[in-house]
């Protein structure tokens, strides 16, 4: 019998008996430290102006990813900065600190997103609101991380949750 119809009667909730079709739980620098309700941002910002993104982490700083919103008028190299403070790491020049490879922010279908442009440039096209961004070491993701990250997503968006 499947879970949904085990426990449809019950309040919406995450049963144990999930486990099978929610996979294996995953590892915290998978896992988002907020709730997209609860996005990370600066207040001052007018809501007509804000655009939210969720940001993972390089893997080897093992941050939790978080949501955020940003000023879609402000250049893309906020998101950058705002993230990587928000994890409680340091860029040096585009860089994380004691790291010789520059910080990229790539979409989930791993294209890079210039950070010299406003986040309106990147509206429509290769950027849309609610996306899951990813800020990578390197020119580069490798399409096992971007794999690893969508499942994740799909994960926690609560595919399985019961209602």
């Amino acid at each position: 019998q499947s879970c949904a119809r085990r426990h449809r009667l019950e309040a919406p909730r995450r049963m144990a008996c999930c486990a099978g079709c929610l996979g294996p739980s995953l590892p915290p620098h998978y896992t988002f430290s907020n709730s997209a309700r609860n996005a990370r941002g600066d207040a001052r910002i007018s809501p007509d102006k804000r655009i939210y993104l969720s940001v993972f982490f390089p893997d080897s700083e093992r941050a939790r990813p978080a949501h955020f919103f940003f000023d879609r008028t402000k250049a893309t190299s906020r998101v950058v900065e705002d993230a990587v403070a928000y994890a409680g790491l340091q860029l040096d020049r585009g860089r994380l600190v004691g790291s010789p490879e520059k910080l990229n922010l790539f979409t989930l279908e791993g294209e890079v997103l210039r950070t010299d442009l406003p986040l309106d440039a990147h509206l429509g096209a290769t950027l849309h609101p609610s996306d899951v961004l990813l800020l990578e070491k390197g020119n580069r993701v490798s399409e096992d991380r971007l794999d690893a990250i969508k499942a994740a997503v799909e994960q926690q968006n609560g595919a399985c949750v019961v209602m």
